[in-house]
């Protein structure tokens, strides 16, 4: 199943108050808030405020243990993950990179999170193309075929902005 350290939290309704899986948005903003916050060196404020400067951002994200280089409004196709519904909101808060075409800010191994927001939402559940796998014995006239789908969620990113600090 899902371990835990999958790397998005819900918006929608609190399922599972043992895992970090699902919260709803006014008690992801509740952990935020209660979380000290980070002081800032001017120099880590200004390189910041560069990157702000910028006009498009990307950000390489891990979802289920698998990295996606994301931008906003790209479409993210991965396995499918039956928690979700079609119109969930995602806030994605493993982020490896974040950059732009002339700054980058990498994260040992994550970046913190009070210095973007990223958001999804499931757009559909897909079921992906139809393999035909063939078992056959050697010799013998038996043959075996069975047939396989895959099934994804596509994401769309909806919302990619980096946050201004205060140093």
């Amino acid at each position: 199943m899902l371990g835990a350290a999958w790397s998005a939290l819900r918006l929608g309704a609190a399922r599972s108050p043992a895992r970090a899986l699902h919260t709803t948005a006014t008690a992801a903003a509740e952990q935020a808030a209660a979380r000290a916050p980070v002081k800032w060196s001017p120099k880590s404020a200004d390189l910041v405020s560069r990157l702000r400067d910028q006009q498009k951002y990307y950000a390489t994200v891990v979802i289920k243990g698998r990295p996606f280089t994301v931008t906003q409004n790209d479409i993210i196709i991965m396995d499918r993950i039956r928690e979700l519904e079609l119109g969930d909101s995602l806030a994605l808060n493993q982020v490896t990179e974040l950059g732009s075409r002339d700054y980058t800010i990498k994260g040992q191994p994550y970046i913190d999170p009070s210095l973007y927001r990223i958001e999804a939402t499931v757009i559909e559940h897909a079921d992906g193309k139809q393999f035909t796998v063939t078992k056959k014995k050697r010799r013998t006239a038996s043959q075996k075929v069975t047939y396989h789908r895959n099934h994804h969620t596509m994401l769309r990113v909806s919302l990619l902005d980096v946050n201004k600090i205060g140093a």
